[in-house]
């Protein structure tokens, strides 16, 4: 008897050992098995197509980082990893969203019809301002309308942000006016910024920024419509000839987080990086960067010979009657989608001229 009830407890004991066991291999990285962090230290991997010195990691997702270990005592760390470590250009929302990635910078033009109701902002001749001014009001839009929100509903957005407006940069030929545009092979980063080059007679080419040096160099493209802060980002400076000025237009940028890496984080440190940091904290600091890149890539662009050039007013014109057609063309499947486009673009505009 006394050697069956041995049996017994020992049976129990060994139940009890990996029933604890269990529970304790379902919480790894320093989370709970409800997904909740449990006070230990969590690293999420923040991945970014440009090289390490790019103005978007030195001066906008480092410094969050930074920003997030220090608010939540360590317990929450990103580690940003650049030149596409954790997949290119075109890979990167799928892989935030799959999970491959915990986080992201990308552009949203790499997205053809993934982000259509917020690339409102990335219309002809909206970019009427600063990066700053216009990564403030990406963010506004994104606070603002449901439609948008929509649009990011399978992840987390920390932030969006635009680049300072975009000009037509050129390696040999000159863009003095708007017939001068006609025949070129120009880089695009969007399908509207394609639409607008091929309103205006010249040949979109739709290529990830990082690889434009090479194009330019074995003459897959004349140029692009790039922003001018582009020619310091990835050193441009000695392949471009010729720099015209003209608010053409701008892009709008996203970095995100893959849902269930944003709920490892615990409510408490959750509610510290919504209020200290994602939305428009961030949105000011990345724009700002990019304006700071700017004044460095127009000063070494100019010292290094090339030229900038400002349209006269009938050409500058001339570009924007014809772009008029890719305003419409959005307004038209906004329409058709049942969304009232003309609100969100007269939204815009107000917001960037209240600026």
């Amino acid at each position: 008897m006394l050697r069956k009830g041995a049996k017994i407890s020992f049976l129990c004991l060994t139940m009890l050992m990996l029933l604890v066991f269990s529970a304790c291999s379902k919480s790894s990285s320093g989370s709970s098995a409800s997904g909740k962090s449990d006070g230990k230290k969590l690293e999420f991997k923040l991945g970014h197509m440009n090289s390490p010195d790019h103005v978007q990691g030195t001066m906008a997702m480092i410094p969050f980082s930074e920003e997030v270990a220090k608010i939540t005592d360590g317990r929450v760390n990103f580690k940003v990893y650049p030149g596409g470590a954790l997949g290119g250009p075109k890979d990167t929302l799928d892989n935030i969203v799959t999970g491959i990635m915990d986080a992201g910078w990308g552009l949203h033009g790499y997205n053809a019809g993934k982000f259509p109701v917020h690339s409102v902002l990335q219309l002809p001749f909206l970019a009427d301002g600063t990066g700053e001014e216009l990564s403030i009001v990406a963010q506004k839009l994104y606070d603002e309308f449901p439609e948008i929100q929509k649009e990011y509903s399978d992840v987390k957005l920390l932030w969006v942000h635009a680049a300072d407006p975009y000009a037509i940069i050129t390696k040999g030929k000159a863009v003095r006016s708007f017939e001068d545009v006609k025949g070129l092979k120009l880089r695009t980063p969007s399908v509207e910024a394609g639409e607008m080059i091929k309103s205006w007679g010249a040949t979109p080419v739709s290529l990830p920024a990082p690889e434009i040096y090479d194009a330019l160099q074995k003459g897959v493209i004349d140029g692009g419509v790039l922003p001018v802060a582009a020619i310091k980002d990835f050193n441009l400076t000695d392949i471009v000839d010729y720099v015209t000025l003209g608010n053409f237009n701008t892009s709008i940028f996203y970095v995100l987080m893959n849902k269930n890496s944003w709920n490892k984080i615990s409510p408490e440190d959750q509610k510290k990086i919504e209020k200290e940091l994602i939305g428009l904290p961030m949105a000011t600091k990345a724009g700002k960067a990019f304006d700071y890149q700017k004044e460095q890539a127009e000063k070494g662009a100019k010292a290094a010979g090339v030229e900038f050039i400002t349209l006269p007013d009938n050409d500058l014109q001339k570009f924007k009657d014809k772009s008029k057609v890719v305003k419409e063309k959005w307004l038209s499947d906004m329409k058709a989608k049942g969304i009232d486009g003309q609100k969100i673009y007269d939204e815009t505009v107000k917001l960037i001229q209240k600026k």
